[in-house]
């Protein structure tokens, strides 16, 4: 009997090992190079672009938007640091002014998308957080105890309204005095035409100075005479009487939504924005309420709501469901199946991914149309703002009768204007 050692048999099927091996590595470098290829993008949200053209067409604005530029503006080194915000046409000639008081716990650099709106249309913004305290609320010791409403609550005080008016009034003349002078960043700002806007607590600032007797606003040093003022989310207290703004000698348009209640508890009913309006007691004045919009949105912050992002997440799944993910690649009880076959080959497979895939298109189509919205309610914002501003800050004849005529008709569904 004779014996085969069996390495030479391996050693003599070597050369054929190796060339299979090679074969198979090629074949799944091929496949993986034609998967990539056929790959295609996965989809994302978009905003029907389409619709918003269509919307925007009938609305109000410029032809064509201006370029700006930006800087930031110090005071003098003999006194407690401070800085505004200035965003403006780059062209530098004379333009009409609007001063805005941002949200509670922002500063003059936060980001707020009105403020390049309005630059673009042709004013110069200056941006202003009379008190410092006011910015940075939430990085106080205090505001670790997480207690925010009491926080903020505090900062709508009404001895605290006073001290912030009086500071802002030191400002404003400092400003004024610097830009008359034609300081270079500061030139050709018009004083004589000029709105006061402000948002959430820069809101509620604009509103105590559009109704702040004479003889309050001369004990601060007022130095401004507006001919518009801008209100976007009105503050007002239950119980406290109507407001008379004939004495401010300029209207006041207030900009709300329906679901306009702010994330730290000091308005948590919408309906305290209308009252704020039902309050005053003048001619000339707007409310204007957008049909879907938050606090953040309306206050000029970019949230994510805005932001274009990839194919959503699938829904969360039932605890059946779950269960049935989790068991996916295992034998079931009394199931046939060979314990050797591929994990992951249930019957039911094609049909579950074929409603996840449905899903994710579901979630995605409901991503484009809130998207779509947003960009709607943008829309919807700028060319009522803008209609006002032109309207009583340029007194142009156009903005008025569109913000009369046209804007009651044109806006979306949702959103609504009322003038009295």
């Amino acid at each position: 009997m004779s014996y085969r050692n069996p390495r030479n048999r391996l050693a003599a099927n070597a050369p054929t090992h190796a060339a299979w091996a090679r074969s198979r590595i090629a074949a799944s470098l091929a496949a993986l190079a034609l998967a990539a290829c056929s790959t295609a993008p996965a989809p994302v949200a978009k905003v029907d672009e389409e619709a918003v053209a269509r919307y925007r067409a009938g609305g109000y604005g410029p032809p064509a938007p201006l370029a700006i530029e930006s800087h930031r503006i110090s005071g003098p080194v003999t006194e407690a640091p401070w800085t505004i915000g200035l965003t403006r046409p780059a062209d530098h000639q004379l333009r009409p002014v609007i001063i805005f008081l941002p949200s509670l716990g922002q500063d003059d650099a936060a980001p707020v998308r009105w403020i390049e709106t309005w630059a673009h249309a042709g004013y110069a913004v200056l941006v202003i957080q009379p008190l410092a305290d006011d910015a940075d609320v939430w990085s106080t010791p205090d505001a670790r105890s997480g207690d925010f409403e009491r926080i903020a609550r505090a900062r709508f005080a009404d001895e605290l309204m006073a001290d912030r008016i009086a500071r802002l009034s030191r400002l404003l003349i400092q400003v004024r005095t610097r830009s008359l002078r034609s300081e270079p960043g500061l030139d050709g700002l018009d004083w004589n035409h000029l709105a006061l806007a402000g948002a959430d607590l820069g809101a509620y600032t604009v509103q105590s100075i559009a109704t702040a007797p004479p003889p309050t606003l001369a004990a601060a040093a007022w130095p401004l005479n507006p001919q518009a003022y801008l209100v976007i989310s009105p503050y007002a207290v239950r119980g406290a009487p109507p407001v008379d703004t004939a004495a401010a000698r300029a209207p006041v348009m207030m900009i709300s939504a329906v679901d306009d209640v702010d994330a730290y508890g000091v308005v948590t009913d919408p309906a305290i924005r209308h009252l704020a309006f039902d309050r005053l007691v003048g001619v000339d004045d707007y409310y204007f309420e957008l049909g879907v919009a938050t606090h953040r949105w309306l206050g000029g912050a970019v949230v994510l709501a805005d932001a274009p992002e990839a194919t959503p997440r699938a829904r969360p799944m039932m605890s059946d469901e779950v269960s049935g993910g989790q068991n996916r690649g295992r034998r079931k009880p009394g199931s046939a199946r060979d314990d050797m076959a591929p994990q992951g080959d249930d019957e039911d497979t094609a049909a579950e991914k074929k409603a996840r895939t449905a899903s994710r298109l579901d979630m995605l189509a409901a991503r484009s149309r809130a998207l779509t919205q947003s960009a709607l309610s943008v829309t919807s914002f700028e060319a009522v703002s803008l209609a006002f501003l032109d309207a009583y800050v340029r007194d142009l004849p156009a903005a008025h009768a569109w913000l009369g005529e046209t804007a009651p008709h044109w806006l979306q569904d949702g959103d609504r204007l009322k003038h009295r």
